[in-house]
């Protein structure tokens, strides 16, 4: 079922997230390769914005000119935008395949309920603490894209069937 949604169900053995987690509860990665770092989930508070003022600070140290400075930021925001609009609609598809993969799992019978957990590792997965912060349960109705797309790390997201 998992591989049908682009994932797959490994089971996972950091101790600490374990240790978190209620007696009928298990820790499954899904990714398919080393990692989930150009998925869509959680990308909402992953990465870091442009800073533009600053962007105009280092052209002016430069020795550019205000029009040219005013010019050159311009066009970045302008590339920036556009490069931004075609990762909304990979993230539009991909967040689509990780809902239809939740819907999956909660209507296939097998549990009654689903939990995700973003944590962006440094470390080994077996090995690094992972403090969840809190339990987050996710309602019938909510918007599960947008949800998805808003994950913050560390946060245990509780979906139910």
């Amino acid at each position: 079922m998992a591989r049908a949604h682009g994932r797959r169900f490994s089971r996972a053995s950091n101790r600490s997230v374990m240790q978190q987690l209620e007696a009928d509860e298990a820790y499954f990665l899904t990714t398919l390769g080393h990692c989930d770092c150009d998925e869509p989930v959680g990308a909402l508070h992953l990465g870091k914005p442009e800073d533009w003022d600053e962007t105009a600070r280092k052209l002016a140290r430069k020795g550019w000119s205000e029009g040219k400075i005013a010019r050159a930021v311009a066009q970045k925001r302008e590339q920036a935008e556009a490069a931004d609009g075609v990762k909304r609609r990979h993230a539009d598809d991909d967040l689509a395949r990780w809902r239809a993969f939740v819907d999956a799992v909660l209507s296939s019978g097998q549990t009654d309920r689903l939990g995700l957990l973003l944590h962006v590792y440094s470390g080994t997965l077996d090995d690094e603490p992972v403090v969840i912060r809190e339990r987050r349960p996710v309602g019938r109705t909510e918007d599960r894209a947008g949800l998805l797309y808003g994950m913050e790390e560390d946060v245990l997201y509780l979906f139910h069937a």
